[in-house]
């Protein structure tokens, strides 16, 4: 328990620091705030064979039967990896000398890195909701004082979706609560809520609720029309924390909440809801094909692919459920590491504009091949991550529905389409537009790099240690709704 209590504590301890370390500036200022962005990692990695079973729990507001129950898992601790991982990240993604009110700025990132760790953990339904929405406010800050032109117009829509999308959440906590009441325990447990919420006659109604919320944020189609302005509008970092990890939030949400409290309506649903997702992957992968833009590109990118991960988390079947949940983690490693080398390019050319400049493979030949890299894993080429994951979930979704398996193994061919036919007319087509101001990346953008490059290869060639954990989370959701669906 006390690990647990430090790795949770260090984010808010750390953004409190560098919100009031005023004598810091510029440069220091930045090392210092990734420093200690590093440390949950740090703590995860020296801790690594002992935090499975670890837990907190006491009454927090006993009258209502609240308690602040944090508990780790195999999901949970995958997560939490996840989360310890991106965040760093996206401090390579930031210019110290450009970046407007740093402090505030490094703050939120913190923040909301203690924030996502906390939601990860909550195994009490209104911690759960609490922090479910309270990773909405620092991401809107980031987009609405650090994004682009239009950020005003795009952290309101992202914060109108978010807010609509769980409006309903606190209906559905509340009418959980008082069915616990009538069977005698008041309780916000999940584990003891998981005990007769499917049960209850108005089962459906309080999924369609937490689903909806889910799916605003995750996005599933059709419930995206917030993601393309967002994702361009937000700084480069905002638009790595959005991709990789609130995303991964609401996957999460449906995991947690879905299948360990609805196990029976989300089966009968699942049909249709993977129906959704396969559109939503299709959808997304022919927006991108007609994108001008590489970062609008790449969201509509991401779209797609967090819709082919849902797609596998909608199939009853272990194979496929523990692809997409392996799958949710490349997709964070992989989005991220498009974004990043992504915006060394914007700030190269000044632009996101295809076509504008072409022929960058004979001006900047490294961030040009560091590029195909992760375009290549983007698409799932055998030996990186994506491709173990994606083979997982077709195979699984073929063993129940094979029709299913062959539209979404066409959308594969979609993504390398659109993704080549990016690296092409950027890198590949006939240079125009030379400036003697770009200059390629150098060692430090390749250090910074290399984490990304590892953990794509690691997985893509030895994805057992990582499997060991995903089968343990798939085996236990899976088995267990299973069990409660044929009751």
């Amino acid at each position: 328990m006390p690990n647990l209590i430090i790795l949770l504590a260090i984010p808010f301890v750390a953004a409190s620091i560098v919100a009031l370390s005023q004598f810091l500036t510029g440069r220091p200022l930045k090392i210092f705030a990734f420093i200690l962005s590093v440390l949950p990692l740090a703590i995860l990695l020296i801790h690594h064979d002992s935090w499975l079973g670890t837990t907190i729990q006491y009454n927090w507001i006993p009258i209502l039967s609240i308690q602040f129950h944090l508990n780790i898992d195999s999901l949970s601790l995958l997560f939490l990896y996840l989360t310890a991982i991106i965040v760093p990240v996206t401090f390579f993604a930031l210019r110290s000398s450009k970046v407007i009110h740093p402090h505030s700025f490094y703050a939120l990132i913190l923040l909301l890195q203690g924030l996502l760790l906390t939601f990860f953990t909550a195994r009490d339904l209104v911690l759960f909701t609490i922090f479910w929405e309270a990773i909405i406010l620092p991401l809107y800050f980031i987009i609405a004082l650090w994004g682009g032109d239009n950020r005003k117009k795009a952290a309101l829509k992202f914060l109108i979706y978010m807010v609509t999308g769980s409006a309903l959440m606190v209906v559905a906590v509340l009418a959980l609560y008082f069915s616990s009441v009538s069977q005698g325990t008041p309780t916000f447990n999940l584990d003891a809520l998981a005990g007769f919420s499917s049960s209850l006659p108005y089962a459906p109604w309080l999924l369609a609720i937490f689903l909806f919320a889910f799916a605003v944020k995750t996005p599933l189609f059709p419930f995206h029309a917030w993601l393309p302005d967002t994702y361009t509008q937000a700084p480069v970092a905002g638009t790595i924390l959005l991709s990789a990890l609130l995303s991964k939030a609401g996957i999460y949400g449906i995991v947690r909440i879905g299948m360990e409290l609805f196990p029976t309506q989300l089966s009968l649903w699942s049909p249709w809801l993977l129906g959704l997702a396969i559109a939503g992957v299709l959808y997304g992968g022919l927006a991108a094909w007609m994108q001008n833009d590489y970062k609008r590109l790449i969201a509509y990118s991401s779209f797609s692919h967090v819709n082919f991960i849902l797609a596998g988390l909608f199939v009853w079947d272990h194979t496929a459920q523990g692809g997409a949940i392996l799958q949710a983690l490349n997709h964070g490693v992989t989005i991220a590491a498009l974004f990043l080398v992504a915006g060394w390019l914007q700030e190269r050319l000044g632009s996101t504009a295809i076509g504008q400049s072409s022929g960058l493979a004979k001006f900047l030949p490294i961030l040009c091949w560091l590029t195909l890299f992760f375009v290549l894993a983007s698409v799932a080429l055998p030996g990186t991550n994506n491709f173990i994951g994606e083979v997982m979930i077709l195979f699984g979704l073929f063993v129940e529905n094979p029709w299913a398996a062959a539209i979404l193994g066409l959308t594969i061919i979609l993504s390398v389409i659109y993704m080549l036919r990016w690296m092409q007319k950027m890198y590949f087509e006939e240079p125009v537009l030379y400036q003697d101001t770009w200059k390629d990346i150098g060692i430090k953008e390749l250090t910074q790099a290399l984490p990304l490059i590892a953990l794509v290869l690691w997985v893509g060639i030895y994805p057992a240690p990582v499997l060991k954990y995903v089968k343990q989370a798939a085996d236990k959701i899976i088995t267990v709704a299973k069990s409660e669906v044929t009751q």
